[in-house]
């Protein structure tokens, strides 16, 4: 059964039979955090897989006709949430794939005409927050790419995330009203007009614009709580790491090597139970490139 956020915060409390003049809440709810960085750092499953797409528009505006490589180049920043790639590809409107950017160079390199590659084109290389790949969008040999989509593992939303009070999450029943007034914690209004009903607006002047006959109203909302992986449906991953934060907090440091155990044990077991998976239902290939060390 999932859990709320207040749940898990409890549950922790629970398990380590500590009361709140001895642990807060507010620990706890660090705990929790510190626990869900260093399992990002290690869990490589479907749930924490992620596409972002970069359309054509965006792509064009970021190419350049030439870098020191004589080649073009396109620019494009990385997701927020990234944590690892797994594959940069460019596709068609038919979502054919057009090229893969399977050569991931060093930036030294990458800005090096001189230095060797071992693959004709399809360079990319990270600076910073920005993605650099080369030749640029819609230069690849026959191609007439439509968009690049970065396949990547990602963090997920912090594990107290709600939605943002806005009329798109209305419409999605992503908000509940509270009841109340203005006093409630991260709630907004949204308006409403007699002439054309459920329908939100995010002001009192858009919901004058819609009908300027009808009667405005206004209610308080708050947003759900957004999806977690590891709160909702492995929140042992969680537990058995902030307990090792907590007990590491307070200073048992027998309790804390115990439960930072168990909570390695739960990362390594996740992981190779997608190994498995991976590796079931047919012959599988991977290939290799050790850039001309192999």
């Amino acid at each position: 059964m999932a859990l709320t956020y207040t749940e898990l915060v409890n549950k922790v409390r629970d398990w380590a039979n500590r009361d709140e003049e001895v642990v807060s809440d507010t620990v706890i709810k660090d705990c929790l955090k510190y626990a869900a960085d260093k399992a990002y750092r290690s869990l490589r499953i479907p749930p924490l897989e992620n596409v972002a797409v970069y359309d054509k528009a965006t792509l064009e505006a970021a190419t350049t006709n030439a870098n020191s490589n004589n080649l073009s180049m396109t620019e494009i920043k990385l997701p927020f949430d990234l944590i690892e790639f797994i594959q940069i590809r460019e596709i068609d409107t038919a979502g054919t794939t057009t090229r893969v950017f399977n050569e991931k160079l060093d930036i030294r390199t990458f800005n090096d005409n001189n230095a060797e590659k071992y693959t004709g084109f399809n360079y990319w290389a990270r600076q910073q927050n920005v993605i650099y790949l080369s030749p640029g969008f819609g230069n690849g040999v026959g191609s007439s790419p439509d968009k690049i989509e970065l396949y990547y593992y990602r963090r997920l939303p912090a594990l107290d995330a709600v939605y943002s009070v806005t009329v798109l999450n209305y419409d999605a029943g992503f908000l509940t009203t509270t009841g109340a007034g203005a006093g409630v914690t991260n709630s907004k209004q949204l308006f409403f007009n007699s002439e054309t009903g459920s329908t939100a607006y995010a002001s009192n002047a858009d919901a004058v614009a819609a009908d300027g006959t009808g009667t405005i109203t206004n209610a308080y909302y708050i947003g759900n709580p957004t999806p977690n992986w590891l709160r909702d449906d492995n929140e042992r991953v969680l537990l058995m790491g902030a307990l090792a934060e907590l007990f590491a907090y307070v200073q048992e440091d027998d309790q804390a090597r115990k439960y930072l155990e168990l909570f390695k044990s739960e990362i390594v077991e996740l992981n190779d139970e997608n190994s498995k998976r991976n590796a079931s239902g047919g012959n599988l290939q991977v290939n290799f490139n050790g850039r001309g060390l192999i």
